[in-house]
């Protein structure tokens, strides 16, 4: 049983904890568009290269200082050198692979949220609405809007530096991207609420049930876990979220497949080679059985209904793992 839980969070995506988190302007939005659809950042001042700025180190004052020499008679309209020489060395030396990119469009209202796939480069034949040949690849991992974002992440909007180090906002970009995943060796659930009308006290009470169930499938099975390891972070403006955090990876994952089961009441798939309900087979059929068996109908209903008085849904991101899991189970078993 427990080598079920371990194996379903083998699907769980990993945020790796020492990723950078940056937002680049896109001259107002103009750049927006190609950027998403180019798969890349990009950085003015060309007649600074690329190799003269892979060159310099970081501690070197007397290089950077050189630099913003060079910058002031190339540009000689520029107001501050020293700004545009911090930008550029950020651009070009302190963005890595993996680290996370959010682009504004027009007056930040559209967002992608992106990922870092390869080193800076120049691409010496760019055109377009950009011309910049200073480049980093990116992929987009989702569009969104800046409303989908939490009141207290908009603050980050307030720097108007081309490139601004935001990963003190990190664990609501991840929240705005994913739904369930690893990072710092904790499991994140994120349950968004959407609904706007007032939320009651027993709407949480409810809700706390479902952990007292899951508590009690653990110590049946003899699976080591409860809810007091599970730290719940409430945000509850402009919608929100309720976002549970635990170290006990597979006590979180058992809460998420309570959740699936009482929301859909079972799980069926048919990918035209096989139909699977996942209620019937091993540790999820193990839980939904000893949810039939312990859990009256009028607590299952509850907890229903407090879900859908917030407009929960079951995380995308879990019940992927869980088909991911099951169909490769599957193909194993057709092998064998």
């Amino acid at each position: 049983m427990v080598d079920n839980i371990v194996s379903l969070n083998e699907y769980v995506q990993t945020v790796e904890h020492s990723n950078s988190y940056w937002m680049v302007r896109t001259m107002g939005g103009d750049y927006y568009d190609e950027f998403v659809e180019g798969g890349f950042i990009a950085i003015g001042y060309d007649e600074i290269l690329l190799r003269e700025l892979r060159a310099i180190n970081l501690e070197d004052r007397v290089a950077i200082t050189q630099l913003k020499q060079r910058v002031s008679e190339l540009y000689d309209e520029a107001a501050r050198p020293g700004h545009i020489v911090s930008q550029l060395l950020r651009f070009c030396k302190s963005i890595a692979i993996g680290d996370i990119v959010v682009l504004p469009g027009y007056s930040s209202y559209k967002l992608a949220i992106c990922r870092v796939t390869g080193e800076p480069y120049e691409d010496v034949n760019a055109h377009g609405e950009c011309s910049f040949v200073k480049r980093i690849p990116i992929e987009v991992i989702r569009q969104t809007t800046r409303l989908a974002l939490p009141p207290k992440a908009q603050f980050m909007f307030n720097s108007r530096h081309p490139i601004s180090d935001i990963t003190s906002y990190a664990q609501y970009i991840d929240d705005t991207v994913l739904d369930f995943y690893n990072k710092n060796n904790e499991t994140h659930i994120v349950l968004r609420i959407n609904t706007d009308d007032d939320v009651s006290v027993s709407t949480f009470y409810a809700i706390e049930q479902l952990f007292k169930i899951t508590e009690g499938f653990c110590n049946e099975q003899g699976i080591l876990g409860s809810s007091s390891e599970v730290v719940m972070k409430v945000q509850m403006e402009s919608k929100g979220a309720l976002h549970f955090i635990s170290s006990n990876k597979a006590f979180l994952a058992l809460v998420g497949l309570g959740i699936l089961f009482i929301n859909g009441g079972g799980l069926k798939i048919n990918n035209g080679n096989f139909n699977l309900d996942l209620s019937t087979h091993g540790l999820f059929g193990s839980y939904n059985e000893y949810m039939d068996r312990k859990a009256d109908r009028a607590l299952i209903g509850s907890i229903k209904n407090s879900l859908d008085s917030l407009a929960i849904e079951t995380p995308g991101d879990f019940q992927k793992a869980v088909i991911e899991l099951y169909q490769k189970h599957n193909e194993g078993r057709e092998k064998y």
